[in-house]
């Protein structure tokens, strides 16, 4: 994954919140009284409303029309209450802000931030080698982390702070993010037994409420078979 430090959401992005997670599991040492606290949000662009327009109101937009370049953030920007749908293939974008409820300055404070799939755990970010030396009372950091998503099924965002208190006690608080990645296509397959060969038909559906557009489809054969495209203009 690809991270990089930021001290505020870019527009025209918007921030999607992921309901925290279940506890931590047993044998994790946290502090008592969350010091540091993680908040985690998906980056995505937003849509915008478009209230139902009368007969009059159309015929008006059809006499003059605003240039997209006088358009800045208003009240049509719709702002989703969830996480949103997230579907393979995706670049997973997360804006991460680590923010302090504390008093007290606390040093040494590592961040790190791990994605668990169904199959194996990916470093987002690991703050061993860059950690920071003091953190300020009420005071916050932030990074925008960037994966690309290869599995489908629930993921879980891993954010872990270690630090030390001002009595040099050393804590550690971890938060967990669900979310789950989805399919964006059905692909059907038919095979079709005739002499020396073999007929293959794929049927591609997009199960996804909005328009995909497919830049490439290709089937590659293994050893020793060989393919010869029948679809037209193939």
């Amino acid at each position: 994954g690809l991270f990089k430090r930021m001290t505020s959401p870019p527009f025209p992005f918007v921030l999607m919140t992921s309901p925290a997670a279940s506890p931590a599991p047993a044998g994790v040492a946290e502090a008592k009284v969350d010091a540091l606290v993680f908040k985690v949000m998906r980056l995505n662009r937003p849509s915008f409303h478009c209230p139902p327009s009368t007969t009059a109101m159309s015929f008006i937009d059809g006499l003059s029309s605003l240039p997209l370049t006088d358009i800045g953030p208003s009240d049509s920007l719709i702002f989703p209450p969830g996480f949103g749908n997230i579907y393979l293939g995706e670049t997973f974008s997360a804006y991460v802000s680590v923010c302090s409820n504390s008093l007290e300055e606390l040093t040494k404070v590592e961040v790190r931030a791990e994605l668990q799939t169904g199959t194996k755990r990916i470093t987002l970010l690991d703050g061993s080698n860059s950690f920071l030396q003091t953190f300020p009372p009420k005071g916050h950091v932030d990074y925008i982390l960037e994966h690309e998503l290869k599995e489908a099924g629930v993921h879980i965002m891993i954010c872990t702070a270690s630090f030390f208190e001002s009595s040099g006690q050393e804590r550690k608080v971890r938060q967990y993010f669900k979310f789950q990645v989805q399919k964006p296509l059905s692909v059907t397959t038919k095979l079709h037994f005739m002499e020396n060969s073999i007929f293959l038909e794929n049927q591609i559906q997009n199960i996804t409420k909005l328009p995909l557009y497919l830049s490439l489809i290709k089937f590659e054969p293994s050893q020793p078979y060989n393919r010869e495209d029948l679809s037209a203009g193939g």
